[in-house]
C-alpha cells in the first residue's frame, strides 16, 4: 500500500506543468517573448529606413552635385540662358525641375523647362521638357531662311553666321526689327564679318542693350570642312543656345570680361525699337536674326 501511494505522489509532482500558477508564468514569459521579437524587429526596420535613406541621399547627392558642376556659375555666365533648379526628394530618388530663363531688353522671361530624376542606382535621365523632345526647323519664305522655334512659348530661337563662311543668303532683319511696334521687346543676333575684341566692341557696338558676345572658337581648318560638309546654309549656323561666350551687363566694362586676347564674332542686342535703331548702320555687322519678341507692357 505504500509503494503505491508513493508512487502515486511521484507522478503528481512530476506534472507540474498543468499547474496554473506555471502556466500564468509560461504565458507571461511567452507574451514578453513576443514583446522583444517585435521591439528588435520595429528597430531593426528603423535602422535599415535610415541606412536606406541616408545611403540613398548620398548617392542621389552625388549626382546631383555633378549636375550643379554642369551648370555651374562660370560656366552659365558662358551662354544666352540661364537657369535654375529645384528638387523633391523621394526614397529611392530625385525628382529636379530645372527652368531655362533668357533676358530681353531686361526682362527674364522663361524660356524652357525639363524634369530629370536623380535615381539613388541608375543613370539619371530626362522624363519630360516643355519644348518636348523633338523640334522641328522649317523653311519661311517670308524671312528666305528656316526658322527654329521654342516648342514651348513659340519664340523663334536665335543663331549665328560664322565669319569666313561663305552662304547663299544673309539675313538683314534688324530692320525689320525696328519697324515694329513701339512697345515691343525685340531679340536680335548680330553676325560679325570677323572677331573682335573687347575694347573695339565697347567703343562701336557699345555696352547698352548688349546682353551676349558670342566667341567664336573656330579655326580656318574648322570652317573650311564645315563648308565642305554642309551645302544648306541651315546647317552652316551655330545655334545660339549652344554659343559659348560672354553674358554682357552695363555696368562692368567689356574688358573685365575675360581675357584680353579673346574676340568675338557676334552678339545678342534686345530692347525697343527704337533702342535697336543705333545698331542699323554698323559696317562690321554682315547678318543678323529676329529672335524672341515680347510686350514691354
Amino acid at each position: 500500500m505504500t509503494d503505491k501511494k508513493n508512487t502515486h505522489n511521484d507522478k503528481k509532482d512530476i506534472d507540474f506543468t498543468s499547474n496554473s500558477s506555471f502556466k500564468k508564468v509560461a504565458r507571461k514569459a511567452k507574451w514578453k517573448q513576443y514583446l522583444i521579437y517585435t521591439i528588435i524587429s520595429i528597430v531593426t526596420l528603423i535602422v535599415c529606413g535610415i541606412v536606406t535613406h541616408l545611403g540613398s541621399e548620398y548617392l542621389t547627392g552625388k549626382k546631383i552635385e555633378k549636375e550643379q558642376e554642369k551648370y555651374s556659375t562660370e560656366k552659365m555666365n558662358r551662354s544666352l540662358i540661364t537657369s535654375s533648379m529645384t528638387y523633391q526628394h523621394n526614397l529611392f530618388s530625385v525628382t529636379g525641375k530645372r527652368t531655362y530663363y533668357k533676358t530681353i531688353g531686361g526682362r527674364e522671361i522663361v524660356w524652357d523647362w525639363e524634369t530629370k530624376e536623380f535615381p539613388a542606382i541608375g543613370d539619371i535621365k530626362v522624363t519630360d521638357r516643355g519644348s518636348g523632345f523633338i523640334e522641328v526647323s522649317k523653311f519661311n519664305e517670308e524671312f528666305n531662311r528656316s526658322v527654329r522655334y521654342n516648342n514651348y512659348n513659340n519664340e523663334r530661337h536665335v543663331h549665328f553666321y560664322y565669319p569666313g563662311i561663305d552662304y547663299e543668303y544673309l539675313p538683314r532683319e534688324l530692320d525689320i526689327a525696328i519697324g515694329l511696334d513701339k512697345n515691343t521687346l525685340v531679340e536680335v543676333a548680330l553676325s560679325f564679318n570677323e572677331p573682335k575684341r573687347e575694347k573695339e566692341l565697347g567703343n562701336t557696338l557699345g555696352y547698352k542693350n548688349v546682353d551676349f558676345l558670342w566667341k567664336d572658337q573656330t579655326t580656318k581648318e574648322s570652317r573650311e570642312s564645315i563648308e565642305k560638309k554642309w551645302e544648306n546654309d541651315a546647317m552652316k549656323v551655330k545655334p545660339g543656345e549652344k554659343a559659348v561666350g560672354s553674358r554682357v551687363d552695363e555696368n562692368y566694362p567689356y574688358d573685365e570680361i575675360g581675357p584680353q586676347e579673346e574676340k568675338f564674332s557676334g552678339a545678342i542686342v534686345s530692347g525697343t525699337p527704337e533702342e535697336l535703331k543705333k545698331f542699323k548702320d554698323l559696317k562690321f555687322v554682315r547678318a543678323s536674326i529676329i529672335g524672341a519678341t515680347i510686350d514691354k507692357y
